[in-house]
């Protein structure tokens, strides 16, 4: 079982969220001009930048937690993440300990690490589907179609 974020320690600030999904492409040139394109792998990981602006307590919070928590920022653990679809608890771990970048600054330790995201959220292919198919639903395009093949009539 895997070791949760604290509760009472804030996400890393948002104003530096970038998520990175690392490429799954492999492309390969042809001698005719074009390439080929497939998918690599399953599932890649995905990286983010986090920052934490904390005043003394969150700052003990989280360096007790990366050394304690996580042993020494080795181990994956649960973070709620923000991603399109909301805040959504995914298992990161440490890429970079964020007790190597710590300053402080007008009474609050500031820290910044890289994560690595295992397996990022993303809306589900039935979602994707309903979303590409307004104002219709899956089951009235598959009625319209079976309607349209019904009906064809070759000339």
């Amino acid at each position: 079982m895997l070791v949760k974020y604290p509760k009472d320690l804030k996400l890393p600030l948002v104003s530096s969220h970038r998520l990175s999904q690392n490429s799954n492409l492999l492309r390969t040139d042809m001698a005719s001009g074009r390439a080929r394109q497939r998918k690599r792998f399953q599932s890649v990981p995905t990286t983010m930048g986090a920052t934490w602006k904390l005043n003394k307590y969150q700052a003990q919070i989280l360096e007790g937690f990366v050394t304690h928590g996580v042993n020494d920022a080795v181990n994956w653990f649960l973070m709620p993440v923000r991603t399109p679809e909301g805040v959504i608890e995914h298992e990161v771990r440490f890429i970079q300990s964020p007790l190597e970048s710590c300053t402080y600054n007008g009474g609050f330790w500031n820290y910044s690490a890289n994560i690595e995201i295992k397996k990022r959220q993303i809306v589900s292919e039935e979602a994707t589907a309903n979303r590409l198919l307004e104002p219709n639903t899956i089951e009235q395009f598959v009625n319209g179609v079976e309607n349209a093949l019904s009906t064809y009539q070759e000339i």
